[in-house]
Protein backbone atom coordinates (compact mmCIF):
# COMPACT_ATOMS: atom_id res chain seq x y z
CA UNK A 1 0.00 0.00 0.00
CA UNK A 2 2.70 2.45 1.03
CA UNK A 3 4.84 1.38 -1.94
CA UNK A 4 1.95 1.95 -4.30
CA UNK A 5 1.35 5.44 -2.94
CA UNK A 6 5.07 6.24 -3.27
CA UNK A 7 5.11 5.05 -6.89
CA UNK A 8 2.01 7.10 -7.66
CA UNK A 9 3.61 10.22 -6.15
CA UNK A 10 6.77 9.69 -8.20
CA UNK A 11 4.73 9.25 -11.37
CA UNK A 12 2.78 12.42 -10.65
CA UNK A 13 6.01 14.38 -10.14
CA UNK A 14 7.53 13.01 -13.35
CA UNK A 15 4.33 13.76 -15.25
CA UNK A 16 4.35 17.28 -13.87
CA UNK A 17 7.95 17.85 -14.93
CA UNK A 18 7.38 16.53 -18.45
CA UNK A 19 4.14 18.45 -18.68
CA UNK A 20 5.90 21.71 -17.90
CA UNK A 21 8.70 20.91 -20.37
CA UNK A 22 6.14 20.25 -23.08
CA UNK A 23 4.19 23.43 -22.35
CA UNK A 24 7.41 25.45 -22.48
CA UNK A 25 8.32 23.73 -25.75
CA UNK A 26 5.05 24.55 -27.53
CA UNK A 27 4.72 28.06 -26.07
CA UNK A 28 5.11 30.66 -28.80
CA UNK A 29 7.28 33.66 -27.86
CA UNK A 30 6.44 37.24 -28.67
CA UNK A 31 4.31 40.21 -27.73
CA UNK A 32 1.60 42.27 -29.39
CA UNK A 33 1.57 43.54 -32.99
CA UNK A 34 3.83 46.50 -32.17
CA UNK A 35 4.06 49.92 -33.84
CA UNK A 36 3.71 51.13 -37.41
CA UNK A 37 7.10 50.57 -39.11
CA UNK A 38 9.06 53.65 -40.17
CA UNK A 39 10.11 53.93 -43.82
CA UNK A 40 13.83 53.40 -43.21
CA UNK A 41 13.25 50.05 -41.46
CA UNK A 42 10.15 48.74 -43.21
CA UNK A 43 10.16 45.20 -44.66
CA UNK A 44 7.88 43.42 -47.09
CA UNK A 45 5.34 40.96 -45.69
CA UNK A 46 7.13 38.09 -47.44
CA UNK A 47 10.43 38.92 -45.79
CA UNK A 48 8.77 39.28 -42.39
CA UNK A 49 7.35 35.78 -42.81
CA UNK A 50 10.75 34.42 -43.83
CA UNK A 51 12.42 36.02 -40.79
CA UNK A 52 9.47 35.06 -38.54
CA UNK A 53 9.16 38.58 -37.14
CA UNK A 54 6.09 40.80 -37.42
CA UNK A 55 6.11 43.14 -34.38
CA UNK A 56 7.95 46.44 -34.96
CA UNK A 57 9.46 48.77 -32.37
CA UNK A 58 11.39 52.00 -32.99
CA UNK A 59 14.03 51.95 -30.25
CA UNK A 60 15.78 55.19 -31.26
CA UNK A 61 14.03 57.73 -33.54
CA UNK A 62 16.21 59.79 -35.91
CA UNK A 63 17.10 63.37 -35.03
CA UNK A 64 15.07 66.14 -36.63
CA UNK A 65 17.93 68.69 -36.74
CA UNK A 66 20.45 68.85 -39.56
CA UNK A 67 22.84 66.15 -38.40
CA UNK A 68 23.55 62.46 -38.90
CA UNK A 69 20.23 60.68 -38.43
CA UNK A 70 20.55 57.43 -36.48
CA UNK A 71 17.51 55.15 -36.35
CA UNK A 72 17.48 51.99 -34.22
CA UNK A 73 14.71 49.55 -35.12
CA UNK A 74 13.74 46.18 -33.69
CA UNK A 75 11.61 43.52 -35.35
CA UNK A 76 10.32 40.98 -32.83
CA UNK A 77 7.83 38.13 -32.84
CA UNK A 78 4.09 38.41 -32.40
CA UNK A 79 2.80 35.84 -29.93
CA UNK A 80 0.80 33.12 -31.66
CA UNK A 81 1.85 34.20 -35.15
CA UNK A 82 5.57 33.68 -35.76
CA UNK A 83 6.14 30.15 -34.42
CA UNK A 84 7.70 28.63 -31.34
CA UNK A 85 11.37 29.15 -32.28
CA UNK A 86 12.83 32.46 -31.12
CA UNK A 87 13.88 35.02 -33.76
CA UNK A 88 14.79 38.71 -33.61
CA UNK A 89 16.06 41.38 -35.99
CA UNK A 90 17.90 44.62 -35.15
CA UNK A 91 18.47 47.37 -37.69
CA UNK A 92 20.62 50.46 -37.22
CA UNK A 93 20.45 53.12 -39.94
CA UNK A 94 23.11 55.84 -40.06
CA UNK A 95 21.98 58.46 -42.57
CA UNK A 96 24.58 61.15 -43.33
CA UNK A 97 22.75 62.78 -46.25
CA UNK A 98 21.79 65.85 -44.19
CA UNK A 99 24.77 65.81 -41.84
CA UNK A 100 26.92 68.39 -43.63
CA UNK A 101 26.68 71.06 -46.30
CA UNK A 102 28.56 69.03 -48.91
CA UNK A 103 27.93 65.52 -50.18
CA UNK A 104 31.68 64.87 -50.23
CA UNK A 105 31.87 65.28 -46.46
CA UNK A 106 28.71 63.20 -45.95
CA UNK A 107 30.21 60.42 -48.02
CA UNK A 108 33.49 60.52 -46.11
CA UNK A 109 31.69 60.10 -42.80
CA UNK A 110 29.45 57.28 -44.11
CA UNK A 111 32.50 55.42 -45.42
CA UNK A 112 34.20 55.90 -42.06
CA UNK A 113 31.22 54.42 -40.20
CA UNK A 114 31.06 51.47 -42.60
CA UNK A 115 34.77 50.76 -42.21
CA UNK A 116 34.60 50.92 -38.41
CA UNK A 117 31.89 48.25 -38.32
CA UNK A 118 33.28 46.11 -41.13
CA UNK A 119 36.73 45.81 -39.56
CA UNK A 120 36.18 46.36 -35.85
CA UNK A 121 37.39 43.34 -33.80
CA UNK A 122 34.91 44.32 -31.07
CA UNK A 123 32.09 42.99 -33.26
CA UNK A 124 33.99 40.34 -35.16
CA UNK A 125 37.35 39.37 -36.49
CA UNK A 126 35.86 37.16 -39.20
CA UNK A 127 34.08 39.66 -41.44
CA UNK A 128 34.00 38.88 -45.14
CA UNK A 129 32.78 40.94 -48.10
CA UNK A 130 29.39 40.34 -49.69
CA UNK A 131 28.98 41.20 -53.37
CA UNK A 132 25.84 42.53 -55.04
CA UNK A 133 23.93 44.00 -52.07
CA UNK A 134 25.18 47.59 -51.97
CA UNK A 135 28.22 49.64 -52.88
CA UNK A 136 29.93 48.00 -49.91
CA UNK A 137 28.68 45.14 -47.76
CA UNK A 138 30.31 42.76 -45.31
CA UNK A 139 29.03 39.94 -43.16
CA UNK A 140 30.17 40.54 -39.61
CA UNK A 141 29.91 37.25 -37.76
CA UNK A 142 30.01 37.51 -33.95
CA UNK A 143 33.14 35.90 -32.54
CA UNK A 144 31.41 34.76 -29.34
CA UNK A 145 28.07 34.42 -27.62
CA UNK A 146 25.79 31.76 -26.22
CA UNK A 147 26.29 28.20 -27.39
CA UNK A 148 22.61 27.78 -28.27
CA UNK A 149 22.26 31.12 -30.13
CA UNK A 150 22.74 31.84 -33.83
CA UNK A 151 23.53 35.44 -34.79
CA UNK A 152 24.64 36.91 -38.10
CA UNK A 153 25.46 40.60 -38.60
CA UNK A 154 25.82 42.52 -41.83
CA UNK A 155 26.98 46.08 -42.47
CA UNK A 156 26.11 47.65 -45.83
CA UNK A 157 26.63 51.08 -47.35
CA UNK A 158 24.92 52.75 -50.28
CA UNK A 159 26.04 56.32 -50.83
CA UNK A 160 25.76 58.29 -47.61
CA UNK A 161 23.61 55.73 -45.75
CA UNK A 162 24.93 52.81 -43.68
CA UNK A 163 22.85 49.87 -42.44
CA UNK A 164 23.95 47.59 -39.61
CA UNK A 165 21.69 44.52 -39.45
CA UNK A 166 21.68 41.69 -36.91
CA UNK A 167 19.48 38.58 -37.08
CA UNK A 168 19.52 36.15 -34.18
CA UNK A 169 17.63 33.41 -32.33
CA UNK A 170 17.50 29.73 -31.48
CA UNK A 171 15.37 26.65 -32.11
CA UNK A 172 13.49 25.36 -29.09
CA UNK A 173 13.89 21.76 -27.98
CA UNK A 174 12.03 19.74 -25.40
CA UNK A 175 15.04 19.63 -23.06
CA UNK A 176 17.31 22.38 -24.40
CA UNK A 177 17.56 25.02 -27.11
CA UNK A 178 19.83 24.77 -30.15
CA UNK A 179 21.29 26.98 -32.84
CA UNK A 180 19.56 27.24 -36.19
CA UNK A 181 21.56 27.04 -39.46
CA UNK A 182 23.86 30.00 -40.04
CA UNK A 183 23.10 29.83 -43.77
CA UNK A 184 19.43 30.56 -43.01
CA UNK A 185 20.40 33.61 -40.94
CA UNK A 186 22.75 34.85 -43.67
CA UNK A 187 19.97 34.50 -46.24
CA UNK A 188 17.60 36.61 -44.12
CA UNK A 189 20.20 39.30 -43.42
CA UNK A 190 21.18 39.52 -47.10
CA UNK A 191 17.56 39.94 -48.18
CA UNK A 192 16.90 42.54 -45.48
CA UNK A 193 19.89 44.55 -46.71
CA UNK A 194 18.74 44.27 -50.32
CA UNK A 195 15.26 45.55 -49.47
CA UNK A 196 16.43 48.39 -47.25
CA UNK A 197 18.96 49.59 -49.80
CA UNK A 198 16.49 49.35 -52.68
CA UNK A 199 13.76 51.21 -50.76
CA UNK A 200 16.06 53.81 -49.20
CA UNK A 201 13.92 56.93 -48.56
CA UNK A 202 14.87 60.20 -50.26
CA UNK A 203 16.94 62.76 -48.33
CA UNK A 204 15.10 65.46 -46.43
CA UNK A 205 17.02 68.47 -47.76
CA UNK A 206 19.40 69.21 -50.66
CA UNK A 207 23.17 69.25 -50.24
CA UNK A 208 25.91 70.60 -52.41
CA UNK A 209 28.34 68.35 -54.25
Amino acid sequence: MVLGIAVAVVLLVVAGIFGKLYLDYIEQPGKGPGEQPVAQCNLSSGLRQLARVSSFRLAIPPATARTMKHSSCVWEQTAGKDGKDTRGLRIHVYDYRDANRTRVRNLEQAKGTYTSYAKSPVISDRGRPLEGTAEEATFVLPSGGKADLTEVDLVARKGEVVHLIAYFGHDKGLFSNSEFPTADAEDVVRKVAEELVAEQPARNSPTQN
